[in-house]
């Protein structure tokens, strides 16, 4: 087969036909977003660019939109922010306000990181009032997206992650609140988790309405599984409202990536039931509990998405990462399959080794990810 572009073998690999080689994605944005770092502006990264450009590496272009406050953006709903800069740290505190309502998230920055310290639900009564604030379905300009997507041209495909209604709860609250909250408070979750999955659904129709994809990646699941919550429960409080985004996704001719980090073996029954295009990221012990193998065995030919980690592209020796690399392909070759790491790009800056490790990585997939 010829060389395809990344465009045209990732579309190929959605709709399960023939493709050159295996799928090489490092999960680089080709635009600024804001959960990674700008690689293409960042001088330690330029070596691995390059190789990306030479190799005509895959490119998932992941962008999001404004989806105001819990999915509603009603002008009612007032935003304040307080930015207090200390010595060694900077406080920042953002309120929303309505009539009497008044929900405040206190964050500290500091070496880099940013800590919640002060959640905007700290009791579960606080959900109820989240629910009075009024709610305006987000219409944001999409304009932007398609232009995005030209300059992005053959290199890949557009990515929309706007997450779903489990991210928005967790979120709101601190982990250990939810964890209690999960066992003890479960029907005032599902309650919350129900107004908020239409919302989200709403968000949802309007973006695929505007044409808006091709490739949706879902963030959340991760949030209802061991060890944080248990399996008994992933149906409950994920998988029927991801299953219900998936289905409309699919009912426009797009397609849909779930992201789970952690522990996945015990919810691959609740991944099959939500049946979505691909599944990102599959972590082997000792990080995870699920090896490839495994998971292709519940899910079929589903597309899987991993699974170095990206503390082994970070420590490991070049040729370590060449040797696992070669066995995640073997592994994950089974059926279709994407190449990728686990996370990142997360550092301002990266070693010599990580750069050697990351071009490694990109020319092992390419050697031996040929079909």
């Amino acid at each position: 087969m010829k060389t395809l572009s990344s465009k045209e073998r990732l579309t190929r690999l959605f709709e399960g036909k023939d493709i050159d080689r295996v799928p090489i994605w490092l999960l680089f944005p080709y635009h600024p977003i804001g959960c990674y770092v700008d690689v293409y502006k960042i001088s330690s990264y330029r070596p691995v660019l390059d190789a990306v450009e030479r190799y005509g590496v895959d490119i998932f272009d992941r962008r999001n939109f404004y989806t105001g406050f819990c999915f509603s953006a009603s002008p009612k709903i007032k935003r304040a922010k307080e930015i207090i800069e200390k010595k060694d740290e900077v406080i920042i505190k953002e309120k929303v306000l309505y009539k009497d309502i008044i929900l405040e998230q206190k964050r500290v920055i500091k070496d880099g990181r940013s800590k919640v310290i002060k959640p905007y639900i700290q009791e579960i009564e606080d959900l109820e009032k989240i629910l009075k604030l009024p709610y305006e379905p987000p219409r944001p300009d999409v304009s932007s997206f398609f232009r995005e997507k030209e300059e992005l041209g053959d290199r890949g495909l557009m990515m929309v992650d706007i997450g779903d209604p489990l991210g928005v709860l967790f979120h709101l609250c601190s982990i250990e609140d939810f964890c209690i909250w999960s066992l003890e408070e479960r029907d005032k979750l599902i309650n919350f988790l129900d107004v908020i999955y239409e919302r989200v659904l709403e968000m949802y129709r309007y973006l695929l309405e505007n044409k808006v994809g091709p490739v949706y990646f879902i963030v959340g699941a991760e949030f209802a599984g061991p060890p944080i919550v248990s399996p008994n429960y992933f149906g409950e409080l994920c998988a029927r409202y991801v299953k219900g985004i998936v289905d409309l996704i699919r009912s426009y001719g797009m397609w849909s990536i779930v992201h789970y980090h952690g522990n996945l073996k015990m919810i691959l029954d609740g991944i099959k039931y939500i049946n979505p295009d691909g599944l990102h990221t599959i972590e082997a012990p000792p990080v995870g509990d699920c090896t490839l193998s495994d998971a292709r065995k519940v899910l079929g030919d589903m597309i899987l998405i991993g699974n170095i980690q990206y503390d082994d592209l970070a420590g490991l020796d070049e040729t370590d990462v060449r040797e696992l690399t070669r066995e995640i392909l073997k592994e994950g070759m089974t059926g279709r399959f994407i190449l990728s790491p686990t996370a990142g790009p997360y550092q301002e800056s990266i070693s010599e080794r990580m750069q050697r490790n990351y071009i490694a990585f990109i020319e092992t997939g390419i050697k031996y990810g040929r079909f």
